[in-house]
């Protein structure tokens, strides 16, 4: 009987979708860069995008469908963007579909946004994959004061590893292995992510929201898992070695707190994130299993009165090392800052800098609307470091860049 009431609700959903009014909406975007270490041309790709939905007083759809063509391999290609349903039932929204759900506080760095993967072919953009989830968010209580959030991904959907000129150096592979295997989760149940996440708008200062989640999915890229021999009957080699997706558990919290001091500053926003990853190796003692981590964050936030609105970052993580007692501290510390000149004119942009190796990122940039719809972007990237620190691998992967935007 159960199974009989949810399919007349899809089957009603579907009719009320059929008989709404569609919205549509889109984007068309271009550009080409030009790389500061040798004047070559960079070109980029053009992506359209075109969005539908509908909405109704208890349920929505959202739909995108993506076009690009990227002009540095010359090809063509289509992609299903977000595409999810949403029912809205008493003190209950449920999704279904591909979504992108943004979880933690901070926006530079971000210790808790884990459960989408990420496009990380040029590690400029780091765009978030739209990917299979069931999304439910309960309201407890009728001001929404207080939200439980739960999120099942039952497929795995891996990252996109650095590619072309941001492709990491090649490592050398340990004596008698002369290939490489990347196996992936199965396609089974078993394999899903699962989120829970619990929030609180609390009346403390000028706002208080907090935060707590648990997330138990993968690690985004592969990593060692052993060696097997190339031909089976040959057991003494050659060997073939094994990367694989370990799991991790993600426990963190967040908070939001907005604040002022009188006679100094108003508007203040302080903003910070912990997690702790647990690993199948909390001892650090097996090389074939990724180690335990724990990151933290810090961002304070300010706008300026008839200036810029500003944002201070301080990101620390340490890695637990193979050696008993031992691991591995990074920091960050970043500062972005965004202002509106006027209502065409937006100049913004942002700095990062490892503080453990001295390599950072610079990224300056302006927004100019010709008209409505239409907007213009011009941003640069310079990197610095020295051979093998965090940024300055790619310190010739400078570029300056120009994008043509118009969206309706």
């Amino acid at each position: 009987m159960k199974n009989i009431r949810l399919f007349a609700l899809f089957l009603t959903l579907t009719a009320a979708l059929a008989l709404a009014q569609p919205q549509f909406s889109g984007s068309l975007q271009t550009g080409f860069g030009l790389r500061t270490q040798d004047l070559a041309l960079s070109l980029d790709r053009t992506r359209f995008d075109l969005g539908v939905s509908y909405d109704l007083d208890d349920a929505a759809f959202t739909a995108e469908l993506r076009f690009a063509y990227d002009a540095r391999t010359r090809t063509p290609g289509f992609s299903l963007g977000e595409a999810y349903a949403t029912l809205f039932l008493p003190s209950v929204d449920l999704s279904v579909g591909r979504e992108v759900v943004a979880w933690g506080r901070l926006d530079l760095l971000s210790p808790l946004d884990a459960l989408n993967p990420r496009d990380l072919s040029n590690p400029l953009d780091q765009e978030k994959l739209p990917v299979a989830m069931v999304h439910a968010t309960v309201y407890p209580d009728a001001e929404g004061r207080y939200q439980l959030e739960a999120v099942w991904i039952p497929l795995f959907t891996p990252s996109t590893a650095p590619a072309g000129e941001w492709a990491p150096p090649p490592q050398p592979l340990p004596p008698g292995v002369t290939q490489v295997r990347v196996e992936e989760p199965a396609a089974e149940l078993a394999s899903g992510t699962f989120g829970l996440r619990a929030t609180a708008s609390l009346d403390v200062l000028e706002g208080l929201d907090l935060g707590g989640q648990v997330v138990y999915g993968y690690f985004p890229f592969p990593s060692p898992q052993g060696v097997e021999p190339v031909d089976p009957a040959q057991p003494a080699g050659p060997f073939r070695l094994v990367l694989g997706y370990d799991r991790r558990t993600l426990a963190g919290a967040d908070f939001a707190l907005a604040f002022s001091i009188p006679g100094v500053a108003e508007g203040l926003v302080l903003r910070g994130e912990a997690a702790y990853a647990f690993t199948g190796d909390p001892e650090g003692a097996d090389p074939n299993v990724q180690n335990p981590y724990a990151e933290g964050g810090l961002a304070l936030e300010y706008a300026w009165s008839g200036g810029p609105t500003t944002v201070l970052a301080y990101d620390l993580k340490w890695q637990k090392a193979d050696a008993p007692g031992k691991g591995a501290w990074t920091q960050t510390l970043g500062l972005m800052a965004r202002y509106e000149y006027d209502e065409r004119l937006t100049l913004q942009g942002a700095w990062l800098h490892t503080i453990s190796d001295g390599s950072g990122l610079v990224r300056p940039g302006l927004e100019y609307a010709f008209a409505d719809g239409v907007t213009g972007r011009l941003s640069a990237a310079f990197f610095y470091g020295a051979d093998g620190t965090r940024f300055g691998v790619w310190r010739g992967n400078g570029e300056l860049r120009t994008e043509l935007a118009y969206s309706f």
